[in-house]
């Protein structure tokens, strides 16, 4: 099975963590979302951070911990999404960064066309996950949804490979 023996480079990594930002204790993220969220990434529950969670720190240890754990999942999903079709060293470090911040279903629509060797599909796909919906603590829309200009810049970054290698 192709890529079954694929793990996440050291470039990789400092990419992911370009990408996610490292914030060492809990903030609201992006201005149109506002969900909690600390370490590098991590979603600790939608909607806004409470004063108490504010003012928590967290230690290096604690978000390399969640850091590694999401990885290995990610790696996983990307793992299991992409069998017919070798990637390159830096498409697999972008699929796993792009698998880290999205979600099961959109991993799976952006990644399977990979499966048939076009790489240009897995970008295009890619770069349609760029939409954040503002919701509450209990998940409910609070907002229309909107493009989100971080998001974009992300994912031109982790579509640079597969544009690069596309047919």
């Amino acid at each position: 099975m192709a890529n079954e023996n694929m793990r996440m480079s050291a470039a990789g990594y400092a990419a992911l963590r370009f990408n996610e930002g490292v914030v060492m204790h809990y903030y609201n993220d992006a201005p149109i979302n506002g969900n909690c969220t600390w370490g590098i990434g991590t979603l600790a529950h939608l909607g806004p951070c409470t004063q108490e969670e504010l003012q928590r720190t967290v230690l290096p240890e604690q978000a390399n911990a969640i850091l590694e754990a999401r990885v290995r999942e990610a790696e996983r999903v990307v793992r299991a999404t992409v069998t017919d079709h070798q990637l390159t060293q830096a498409q697999f470090d972008a699929a796993v960064s792009f698998a880290y911040n999205s979600s099961t279903q959109n991993i799976r629509q952006a990644l399977t066309p990979a499966n048939d060797g076009d790489m240009r599909s897995v970008a295009q796909h890619m770069l349609r996950n760029i939409v954040i919906t503002p919701r509450d603590r209990n998940g409910r829309p609070v907002g229309p949804p909107r493009v989100s200009q971080g998001l974009l810049n992300r994912r031109q970054r982790e579509t640079a490979p597969f544009r690069q290698g596309g047919q």
